[in-house]
């Protein structure tokens, strides 16, 4: 089961979540029939997504991330709400990168240069916060610690990794996220970023073997640290057929009849799970039905 740990330094300064997603990356990849480079590319976003949610939400709470750096991946969709449950997929599955000058991935312009990370807070009873940001090297983590530091004016770091084989598994795949609290001193951010240069990234010390907690003890030698929490990690419950039919009565009544008319029916892609929905006309009539009938009711 994946997880994610949330801990403190005992003195309050620092904060810092990681995260083991290796199975759920891989799923996510099997349900969206990623290219290897573009399970990388999904799977730091679906990361660093789970990393900032669960750092910034509480209760019912939710975060939409569009990252579109207008690179040949197309756009990037991740959700999540405050207990990890993610969602995600990119436009183009099948999108491959080009080698970059030290002969590995180009993931970067896979993603484009080019475009912004958009990240909307929805809180139940308040009018959703809509933060965004350019891109700055559309690696994913660089990003989400620049959205951070600028929409949540929060010093962060988030580091986000995903170790793809030679025939397409993901094996390992992790993410750090570190905060800075008010008090800490030039000294301890001196330490922190000294540690922070020499360890190597998240998914090789997951194939070490080493655990969150060990991890996080590694990263924080020269500090006490406190676990607060640890918390599984897994991709949202899909959505059932009754959520689409909702979706399709919000649309004008006259492209509701269009589809019984012309299509006698209609098929929707769930963009999150690749599933197919079948509506029949009667179905559609229905809905139609009913929504003239709370229109009618309203007037």
């Amino acid at each position: 089961m994946d997880y994610l740990a949330k801990s403190l330094t005992t003195n309050g300064h620092f904060r810092a979540y990681v995260t083991d997603m290796s199975q759920t990356v891989q799923q996510a990849a099997e349900m969206h029939a990623t290219s290897p480079d573009a399970t990388i590319v999904l799977g730091r976003a679906l990361i660093a997504t789970a990393l900032t949610g669960t750092s910034l939400l509480k209760g019912n709470d939710q975060i939409h991330v569009n990252i579109n750096g207008r690179g040949p991946i197309g756009q990037i969709v991740t959700e999540t709400d405050a207990n990890a449950n993610l969602r995600g997929y990119v436009t183009n599955p099948k999108a491959v990168a080009e080698n970059g000058r030290n002969g590995l991935p180009d993931i970067a312009g896979l993603v484009g240069l080019k475009g912004s990370l958009k990240m909307t807070k929805i809180q139940p009873g308040l009018k959703p916060y809509v933060g965004e940001v350019a891109l700055i090297t559309s690696e994913i983590g660089d990003d989400f610690t620049y959205y951070l530091a600028q929409s949540e004016q929060i010093p962060s770091a988030v580091g986000v990794s995903v170790f793809v084989d030679s025939k397409g598994k993901v094996q390992h795949a992790g993410g750090i996220l570190l905060q800075t609290m008010p008090g800490a001193s030039d000294t301890e951010l001196d330490l922190l970023e000294q540690h922070l240069a020499k360890m190597p990234n998240i998914s090789s010390m997951l194939a070490e073997g080493l655990t969150a907690n060990q991890i996080l003890e590694k990263l924080f030698a020269h500090l006490k640290l406190t676990v607060l929490e640890t918390m599984p990690v897994q991709l949202a419950p899909e959505l059932d057929k009754n959520w689409y039919a909702k979706a399709i009565a919000t649309l004008p009544a006259q492209e509701i009849q269009a589809m019984i008319d012309e299509d006698h029916g209609a098929e929707i892609l769930g963009r999150f799970t690749n599933k197919k929905y079948q509506f029949s006309e009667n179905e559609l009539k229905g809905i139609l039905a009913s929504k003239t009938h709370k229109q009618s009711g309203t007037e």
